[in-house]
């Protein structure tokens, strides 16, 4: 299957050049388009994507929000799968790719995460909250109700996605979001350990907190099924009955 890794990225100098090179090493696939959505970087992040094929697309700093950024890489994708990765996420190695998008074989799967390993910044409490998520786990999961999902390092169908956008309005946890929507259409979520990046922040308490705080509103109202799907005008993709 053909893939477009999209990546957003606002000041990521320090990491989205080796982020990149890891993408074009990888192994076993066929060679995968890149869009990069940044939204106003100052720090050199753009002189570094220019140095690779990657194609660029900027968008007004005001105008951000995960869902509208990621959007827009969608709708500039042409593969079958979109790959959504987070600049700062290293793919650990060259079979990384390979491993997310096979999952896409089961035609009853939507979206693929895989595994985050903490790099040494990592604080005690970022390393309890990636735990307490799974995305830490060494065993696969076959997922059908529980919404967990991350674009940090996740995987999906584009023409799902067509149909059932990234919702633009939501401050955070537009992955978790977007898993519910699809899971409620009778399609699954794979949690895919064999795919790994290094990904963290070394985020102190308090930043971790206000990045919680930015995703429990919008985990609260899919748990009590107060947010309604952002939903686009595309035909719905209908599940082959048996898989």
């Amino acid at each position: 299957m053909n893939a477009t890794i999209v990546i957003r990225a606002k000041n990521e100098a320090r990491d989205i050049g080796d982020t990149l090179a890891a993408i074009y090493r990888q192994e076993g696939v066929p060679p995968a388009e890149v869009v990069v959505v940044d939204s106003g970087s100052t720090d050199g992040t753009l002189d570094i994507v220019r140095g690779f094929p990657a194609r660029l697309i900027e968008i007004p700093p005001r105008s951000f929000t995960y869902g509208r950024a990621l959007n827009v890489g969608v709708a500039a994708a042409t593969g079958e799968i979109v790959v959504s990765l987070s600049a700062h996420s290293l793919p650990a190695h060259e079979r990384w790719l390979l491993n997310l998008v096979r999952n896409f074989g089961d035609t009853r799967v939507a979206g693929v995460y895989g595994r985050q390993i903490a790099r040494p910044n990592a604080t005690p409490f970022e390393l309890f909250g990636m735990a307490l998520s799974g995305v830490t786990s060494n065993r696969r999961r076959w997922q059908e109700a529980d919404m967990m999902f991350s674009n940090a390092n996740g995987a999906f169908r584009r023409q799902l996605c067509r149909a059932f956008p990234f919702d633009e309005r939501l401050l955070g946890a537009e992955d978790l979001a977007w898993a519910h929507v699809v899971q409620q259409q009778g399609y699954a979520v794979v949690y895919e350990p064999g795919a790994p990046v290094y990904h963290s922040h070394g985020e102190s308490l308090p930043h971790l907190l206000r990045r919680m705080f930015k995703d429990q509103p919008t985990i609260l109202k899919l748990k009590l099924g107060l947010l309604k799907p952002s939903q686009a005008d595309a035909p719905v993709p209908v599940l082959p009955e048996g898989g």
